[in-house]
């Protein structure tokens, strides 16, 4: 289940704060730069799992305030970030067509779970810096029971390397057919 995180304002600066009670589970990387419907964050409520997602017109990246980590346990209304201003380089182009949006990220090639990892105590096929070639697994696509390896593989005459910026959705989340997957910057 999502739920859009609230935004106030104190001492002039826009502030990401919980809409519920809960304990931290997952958090993105301090810095990041998020738009609206990102997953900031994950938490669980009544042992539960919940997607913190950020609200519409946002296009910042997020700074954590200090009490703010894994097993955090939050209630109602709690500062979680501050919002800074992003530059447009800082933002991933998720245009609505698939082609567009392809250059920038990896989409999803079906509806099913995706996750980061090939078995829950391994580490991520990619991390945030590293060099990918083309035909890179960077996740599994489960559905109905099945996994299959989702690959990067550039449009022809695109660079065949990129740097990876940051995973778009949380480790063993369902997604959508077509939904990004992955923030990617192609290297010339």
């Amino acid at each position: 289940m999502q739920l859009q995180l609230l935004i106030k304002e104190i001492d002039s600066k826009q502030i990401l704060c919980s809409p519920a009670v809960g304990q931290i589970v997952f958090l993105i990387d301090d810095n990041e730069t998020v738009e609206a419907n990102d997953v900031v964050a994950e938490i669980s409520i009544l042992g539960v799992r919940h997607q913190l997602i950020a609200p519409a017109d946002v296009r910042h990246r997020i700074n954590y305030c200090e009490n703010i980590k894994l097993g955090s346990k939050l209630d109602y209304q709690k500062a979680i970030a501050s919002l800074v201003v992003a530059s447009s380089n800082d933002i991933c182009v998720t245009d609505n067509t698939k082609q567009s949006a392809s250059d920038n990220c990896v989409l999803s090639p079906q509806a099913g779970r995706f996750y980061h990892r090939p078995s829950p105590d391994a580490d991520a096929f990619v991390v945030a810096d590293e060099t990918i070639s083309a035909g890179k697994t960077i996740g599994l696509l489960e559905v109905m029971k099945t996994f299959s390896p989702v690959k990067w593989n550039p449009a022809l005459g695109n660079p065949q390397t990129a740097v990876v910026r940051k995973y778009r959705v949380a480790d063993g989340d369902d997604v959508e057919d077509g939904q990004p997957l992955l923030d990617l910057d192609q290297l010339s």
